[in-house]
């Protein structure tokens, strides 16, 4: 076998395994939707149901965590459906969907240790906000292309 053969044989076979990759890619994402499709109304089902237990006059500290609950996983639902739709138009956006579903959580894990007044858990939030935003502020400088371009002055463009 030549070597110009057996370089088309890989090249046959590397497209094949990225046509294969992209096949698989859609049918996981199809289920990933699918599934937080179903989550998202069975969230909604329990957030519903939780509000009218408060409407009622029966709420405690326990129904209001839930309230918050819900409407954080509802959040983070839409986010990681969002996160799959982005990565269609611009791949690169990917990460920075995550990263906000990072942030989300972050958060509702910091109102949570406010609400349920829990110093430690307060404390490792509040930790996991700062190396968020460290990982966040990364994929900023060093990993998301800059694909705008840079204006240039006038007197360079006229040169």
């Amino acid at each position: 076998m030549s070597h110009s053969e057996r370089g088309v044989i890989e090249e046959a076979i590397v497209k094949g395994l990225v046509k294969y990759g992209k096949y698989l890619i859609i049918i996981v994402e199809t289920v990933i939707i699918a599934s937080v499709s179903a989550l998202i109304a069975l969230t909604t089902y329990y957030l519903v149901r939780d509000i009218m237990i408060v409407a009622k006059g029966a709420a405690t500290i326990v129904e209001l965590q839930l309230i918050m609950n819900d409407i954080f996983l509802l959040i983070v639902y839409v986010e990681l459906v969002r996160s799959i739709v982005v990565a269609y138009r611009r791949p690169e956006m990917y990460l920075v969907s995550i990263a906000e579903v990072g942030f989300v959580i972050s958060v509702r894990e910091i109102l949570a240790s406010v609400v349920a007044k829990t110093t430690f858990d307060l404390l490792m939030a509040s930790v996991s906000s700062a190396v968020l935003a460290l990982v966040l502020w990364i994929l900023y400088k060093k990993v998301l292309p800059h694909k705008r371009p840079t204006k240039k002055p006038e007197a360079m463009k006229n040169k």
